[in-house]
């Protein structure tokens, strides 16, 4: 696989809806039928801010547990939202970024 020009020291700085986040390609592509493992996965052309972020226009606030998901391989069912609301709002968030399995997971609390 080769590096994406982003993230050329292991670390990528990302800056969702506002919110910035610091990550590693490792995390970022370790679902590899996600959308942010085909963005980091160095076939796609990322352009970085001109403080070197990685824009993503989606919702920051949601995105941490998108990122502890990967980081971990998973989530833990207590380490989610307990707002039905909010638990929607992250499953179109999972929906978005391709990640099935959380997505799956969060529809059957949502049950």
């Amino acid at each position: 696989m080769s590096q994406c020009p982003c993230c050329v020291k292991g670390r990528i700085k990302l800056d969702v809806g506002g919110t910035i986040y610091t990550t590693s390609e490792l995390t970022l592509t370790r679902d590899s039928e996600s959308m942010l493992a085909a963005m980091f996965s160095g076939r796609h052309n990322i352009k970085p801010e001109e403080d070197g972020t990685i824009f993503i226009d989606r919702d920051g606030t949601h995105f941490r547990y998108i990122l502890n998901y990967l980081r971990d391989g998973g989530i833990a069912t207590d380490a989610l939202p307990r707002s039905r609301q909010v638990l929607r709002e992250l499953r179109n968030e999972a929906i978005y970024f391709q990640l099935h399995s959380l997505a799956q997971q969060i529809e059957k609390l949502l049950k």
